[in-house]
């Protein structure tokens, strides 16, 4: 033990320091044996602590580059940790997006090394990078890229990077043409369903067909939303893994009922106009359409 008050403790194989900053008390592992010689160069260094403390000069990587305390206050330096300062400007976005690019960072980080510092990925070791991997598809990979960019564009704001994304351009991608059913295959998907399912699923189907509302809207959809008078809903949210968040679109909008949607809402109606304690359900309506199996929304 170091004598009372200088601040320096001898430890079975190492010497820590302790001291007073902003009312807070430090302390600091020096990764040097417990000697008499390392003894008294701790209890100078504690001495010069204060003094700088005193004058307001005190700073953590100048007396102890390797501490905690030091490493916290510094810029994030590595791939992997300026990944996270990204993610992280977007944790407003919905979680099923956050999980997309969670998981493209976790990518990334294998393909580049989550530890290796920013300036040691050049244009050429990321495109080698993107070049070399089997990419499932040309979609998946341009999705990827938008995490890639995001990530050099907010480091190189606050670094000298150059611009290693630059010339790295989305690969060709032909969406598929859509294919929807046809009038007859409509009425006979929903003919089976209304002879062989429960009248749920068929008036959830109907009224998707009725209406063209997307799923994550129609899941959301509460009786509040429907105009009776007007023959029209209101669509202005949308349901997805569980989190209600804005439209796609951002837009709210009015659907026109026609008969068919109108039959599908009142075959629902038995099942979820009433019954709720939850205060959403109270001042919105409960939702419209359930789980046939579960009996929840």
């Amino acid at each position: 033990m170091g004598r009372e008050g200088n601040g320096v403790e001898m430890r079975e194989k190492s010497i820590r320091v302790s001291f007073t900053l902003d009312g807070q008390r430090q302390r600091v592992t020096l990764d040097i044996p417990p000697t008499p010689a390392n003894e008294r160069y701790a209890e100078k260094l504690v001495v010069k602590v204060r003094q700088a403390i005193t004058r307001g000069t005190f700073e953590w990587e100048t007396f102890f580059p390797g501490s905690t305390q030091a490493k916290a206050l510094q810029p994030a330096h590595s791939f992997g940790a300026w990944c996270d300062l990204w993610l992280d400007t977007k944790g407003r976005l919905a979680k099923k997006t956050l999980t997309q690019y969670r998981n493209a960072l976790k990518v990334w980080k294998e393909l580049l090394g989550a530890d290796t510092p920013m300036e040691k990925l050049p244009h050429a070791v990321i495109a080698a990078a993107v070049g070399k991997t089997p990419w499932a598809s040309a979609k998946l990979l341009n999705n990827y890229l938008i995490c890639l960019r995001g990530v050099f564009a907010l480091a190189g704001r606050s670094m000298d990077l150059g611009s290693p994304m630059e010339g790295i351009e989305n690969s060709k991608h032909q969406a598929p043409q859509p294919d929807p059913l046809s009038p007859d295959e409509m009425e006979l998907v929903l003919a089976t369903m209304r002879k062989h399912q429960d009248l749920r699923a068929w008036a959830y189907f109907t009224f998707a067909f009725m209406t063209g509302m997307r799923p994550e809207e129609l899941i959301e959809l509460r009786w509040g939303d429907v105009d009776m008078h007007s023959g029209t809903v209101r669509v202005e949210r949308a349901r997805t893994a569980g989190e209600v968040k804005p439209l796609k679109t951002y837009n709210a909008r009015d659907v026109d009922l026609v008969g068919r949607a109108l039959e599908a809402l009142a075959t629902m109606k038995p099942w979820t106009t009433v019954g709720s304690d939850d205060k959403t359900d109270q001042e919105l309506g409960r939702r419209i359409f359930e789980n046939p199996v579960t009996g929840k929304a």
